[in-house]
């Protein structure tokens, strides 16, 4: 049988040998070594180290107050049960000691060995029990705290209580804005919450649901959901606890390879069938020179005019597939991303309101690449911003920002945006929304980036606009 190690803080040392004889009382059930001190500093030094099993502390301590020797003990993480001995009951005393975290309070004057002895012994076992939970509540909240993906605390209602630095993040807001918010309206779509509250109060947890949530400034994340169902601490509502896996990476990489593929068939396309096209186009023009050697009637003539500019416009298209998918060959050098931006602003379009808005002006932003080809992508992507926007004044503005690896690009416009359906869309070949347009020069721009180990995303609103991220590796 252990022994329990109890340090009876009191000022009187008769109620030192009283209470020892009440413990005796009960020896036979438990071992107890009672220890005697008459002062605050000796108590809170043997309570911060831990030298006891339990205290039982008296409320006057001459000068001192056990209810401050309790207070301090709390405060410094004493992590031993204390009990508040007092003369006589004292129902606000009482009360008062239970607030500031004693385990149990017993009147002198009434003392017994087995009230005594019960008391110690709840007291001791309540605070295995306590000592466990905040054992296991201080590494739930490392684990919260330190965790890579988005995790929520909210009650059944949708309130959020607790959000890690993550979530914050990932939702690009502050821990203060995201607790004033209801979990409800980070959901892009009203289905999925519905979904996701029906699982919840069905199954009491969800695993892995996939849905579309919003960050604070509308950008969508495409992310899995987990989640279950635990009571408060006070065990008077019940918190949801969820996990968010970001699938947004994931998606692009699916999106890239699957557009990879597409560009491998297009470039099996356009070498089997570059010599099939053009060869019979060549005949075609050769004729078309002789017959319009031959006829003087003016209305003929104009129509080997619009079969020439067919022909030629078929030429073109060709001549751009080809192009597209032919291997790259880039002469990497160290390149000024900063020149080559205000290059681009020289010779941007006519009409055209670029800005460059760049914080690190004056900072060198040296990338390897090919200048010439990475000209040509920023260009094809200015151009394609450029045209999207119907408004008389075209306004297309770019941001630079610096990451430890890489630069990430902004290309925004002011355009009516691109339909949900179609932004994933728009890197395939001969894909367009333009009457007039084969629908490479996305692709080419693709293509180069790719080649230089970069990525592009797309964001956009109907009626908001685009965004074309571009993201280009550093080295050194």
């Amino acid at each position: 049988m252990d022994t329990v190690n109890i340090l009876l803080v009191d000022d009187d040392e008769d109620d030192f040998i009283l209470t020892k004889d009440i413990l005796r009382e009960n020896g036979g059930r438990q071992n107890y070594n009672l220890t005697w001190c008459n002062n605050f500093s000796e108590a809170i030094n043997a309570m911060l180290k831990s030298h006891y099993d339990i205290y039982l502390v008296d409320y006057r301590l001459g000068r001192d107050s056990g209810m401050d020797l309790l207070n301090e003990a709390i405060k410094s993480n004493c992590t031993e049960p204390i009990i508040m001995l007092t003369g006589k009951g004292d129902f606000m005393i009482d009360e008062e000691a239970m607030r500031l975290g004693a385990a149990d309070y017993l009147v002198k004057d009434t003392l017994d060995g087995q009230v005594l002895e019960r008391s110690i012994r709840y007291a001791i076992a309540q605070n295995r029990v306590l000592q466990r939970l905040k054992t296991s509540e201080n590494k739930f909240r490392i684990i919260f705290e330190r965790s890579k993906d988005p995790m929520l605390i909210t009650n059944a209602a949708g309130k959020i209580i607790e959000a890690n630095p993550s979530a914050t993040k990932f939702f690009e807001t502050t821990l203060t804005e995201l607790l004033k918010m209801n979990a409800a309206g980070l959901y892009k779509h009203k289905e999925e919450r519905l979904a996701y509250i029906t699982a919840m109060n069905a199954e009491g947890s969800v695993s892995d649901l996939e849905v579309e949530m919003l960050t604070i400034s509308g950008k969508s994340k495409f992310c899995s959901i987990s989640s279950f169902v635990q009571l408060s601490q006070k065990a008077d509502e019940e918190l949801f606890y969820s996990i968010i896996h970001d699938l947004t990476y994931r998606l692009n990489q699916e999106r890239d390879s699957s557009l990879g593929d597409t560009f491998a068939v297009t470039e099996l396309m356009a070498k089997r069938f570059s010599n099939e096209i053009r060869n019979p186009l060549s005949n075609v023009n050769l004729a078309i020179d002789e017959l319009s050697n031959s006829l003087l009637d003016e209305d003929n003539l104009n129509l080997v005019d619009i079969i020439k500019s067919n022909c030629a416009k078929i030429n073109s298209v060709t001549t751009e597939l080809i192009k597209s998918t032919e291997p790259l060959s880039l002469k990497l050098t160290q390149v000024d991303l900063s020149e080559l931006l205000s290059r681009l602003l020289e010779d941007a379009e006519r009409g055209l309101d670029l800005r460059i808005e760049n914080p690190l002006k004056g900072t060198s932003l040296l990338i390897w690449a090919d200048n010439d080809s990475l000209i040509s992508a920023f260009k094809n992507i200015l151009k394609n911003s450029a045209e999207a926007i119907t408004e008389e004044k075209k306004a297309v503005s770019i941001s630079i920002e610096k990451r430890i690896t890489e630069l990430k690009i902004d290309i925004r416009d002011n355009g009516t945006g691109i339909h949900p359906r179609n932004v994933n869309r728009i890197f395939e070949p001969f894909f367009t929304t333009k009457a007039k347009a084969a629908g490479l020069g996305l692709t080419h721009a693709k293509r180069i980036l790719n080649a230089h180990h970069g990525k592009v995303q797309v964001s956009s609103q109907p009626g908001n606009g685009t965004i074309i991220s571009i993201i280009l590796p550093t080295f050194g």
